[in-house]
């Protein structure tokens, strides 16, 4: 009997035993099975960080675009790049098929795009978004540029103007060849201050017409600005001054148009018209910010920048007041001792003596985001490419001149984002500077004479009225639809315009209708 109970004890405990080392094992393989899950979710949570964060101009991996087989090869106006959305937000769109890292990069680039600045609160001291003036033109890049797209003038002197900005320039070249300013002012009119500090001017815009009429005899009407500045602060304006009216351009598609290889813009030029055919078109070379020496100039009106990042930068300095690391000091004095982190003239001592934020107002990670996310918006799509009548428009374009400074397709290059790169893409410009005649003369900007323009790209430019709410083009915006813009077009495109004219009305407004489903 004893022994039947030990027995039976015994076998007890073997099963107890094997009970617990069962345990014992499950918990141990589930905690070997979690640690497993665990390094492999730290591993892929690392790597995003690094492709966010310190990788940012990496490959893209394997992109689906079979959503391209969809549509006609002729609506890509970019490649690759091309989106088909073509209402409010057509200009605000994320190129396709990003990697995580760029994705995340244009996100936080379109924070500093849309984050308006404010004045610095005290001295040495930094907010996000701190830094504002003294003197601005706009408190946000988003401001001058609503919804990525071109701003919309003043209609008269009762309006404020808003989303552009008056350019003032006295005869003469700075140390880098740029623009000289006249006394107490800088290169562009400040029409806004922090407490404390006074604008530069008040500036107005008032309309002058002029009435024409086509050889047919149907009557047109084209505007010019007036420029009126009261209210100047800083002392008089020299009898000498040049002043010119610019409003924001849209802003999409700046990165394929950076990655056009430079020896191809070079192709297309022809300063001596050696082939007779009444076009000049010759580069911008402007003064390299970060490595010094003239290079050529591709973006803004007349070609000033020489890329995005400078473009940027540039633009966060003049127009807002914020410094960054390309404009930590006043661009034409870089010593250590000048007062400088702001954007001030040296006859202005109320900008001087405001409170100064720290420096990097734009630090610069923050101008790199901002870089990336300009670089990587995308382009709509070319509309009704298969309808017979714009097939016509775009036959008429060619036949008459467009053409020749209005590059329907190019090749992109080599860049930095690799997603930029071999897009076949169709910008309708040559990046060159192109004399346009004296009624739309302004002034010099470093080898740009007052009536030489950079080709502005076509794309996108029928959707402007979803967009923005106006159809208003040129760089001052003196053209309020497309005919205008073609008829201020002289110097280099006067046989262009007048091939235009002597068009009937049927074959001007198929012109007209193709370049608005561009």
């Amino acid at each position: 009997m004893p022994q039947q109970v030990n027995s039976k004890m015994s076998g007890s405990h073997l099963d107890t035993a094997i009970e617990v080392n069962t345990v014992i094992k499950t918990r141990f393989n589930l905690l070997h099975l979690g640690l497993v899950v665990l390094t492999i979710c730290t591993a892929m949570l690392l790597r995003q960080a690094y492709i966010a964060y310190w990788q940012p101009y990496t490959g893209y991996g394997d992109a689906d675009m079979s959503y391209l087989d969809k549509e006609l090869p002729a609506s890509l106006s970019a490649g690759d790049l091309t989106h088909f959305h073509s209402r409010g937000m057509a200009f605000e769109q994320e190129a396709p098929n990003l990697s995580w890292g760029l994705s995340a990069a244009f996100d936080r680039g379109d924070g500093v795009f849309e984050r308006p600045y404010a004045p610095a609160e005290r001295p040495g001291f930094s907010y996000n978004a701190d830094g504002l003036g003294p003197i601005f033109n706009h408190t946000s890049c988003e401001g001058c540029h609503v919804a990525d797209g071109r701003a919309k003038p003043p209609e008269g002197p009762y309006e404020m103007l808003n989303g552009g900005f008056i350019r003032v320039s006295v005869p003469g070249l700075g140390p880098y060849g740029e623009p000289m300013s006249p006394k107490g002012y800088g290169h562009q009119i400040g029409d806004r201050a922090i407490a404390g500090v006074k604008p530069e001017a008040t500036a107005r815009i008032k309309w002058l017409e002029t009435q024409g009429q086509f050889p047919d005899g149907e009557p047109y009407s084209l505007r010019r600005p007036e420029i009126l500045l009261t209210d100047l602060a800083y002392g008089p304006m020299p009898d000498d001054a040049v002043f010119e009216l610019r409003m924001a351009p849209p802003v999409h598609g700046l990165g394929l148009l950076e990655a056009i290889p430079e020896k191809t813009i070079l192709s297309w030029a022809d300063p001596n018209d050696a082939d007779g055919d009444g076009i000049s078109g010759r580069p911008n070379y402007v003064w390299d910010l970060e490595r010094g020496g003239k290079i050529m100039g591709r973006f803004s009106w007349k070609a000033n920048a020489f890329d995005i990042r400078q473009q940027s930068a540039a633009a966060a300095y003049n127009d807002m007041g914020v410094n960054n690391e390309l404009f930590l000091y006043r661009h034409d004095d870089q010593s250590s001792t000048h007062k400088a982190r702001q954007n001030c003239e040296p006859e202005q001592a109320a900008c001087f003596d405001s409170v100064d934020s720290l420096d990097f107002e734009m630090s610069p990670g923050q101008l790199r985001d901002i870089t990336t996310y300009l670089q990587l918006l995308g382009v709509v799509y070319r509309r009704n490419m298969d309808d017979p009548l714009v097939q016509k428009g775009e036959q008429v374009f060619h036949e008459i001149g467009c053409e020749s400074c209005h590059k329907s397709q190019v090749m992109t290059g080599e860049h930095e984002i690799s997603r930029l790169e071999n897009q076949l893409i169709r910008p309708y410009t040559d990046l060159l500077l192109h004399d346009m005649g004296e009624g739309l003369a302004g002034r010099r900007d470093f080898e740009a004479s007052k009536q030489e323009w950079r080709t502005a790209p076509l794309w996108g430019i029928g959707v402007t009225q979803a967009v923005n709410g106006h159809t208003n083009f040129l760089h001052d915006g003196r053209a309020r639809n497309i005919e205008e813009a073609i008829l201020w077009h002289g110097g280099e495109a006067e046989q262009t315009k007048r091939n235009y004219m002597q068009l009937n009305k049927q074959e001007r407004q198929l012109l007209i209708d193709f370049v608005n489903n561009l």
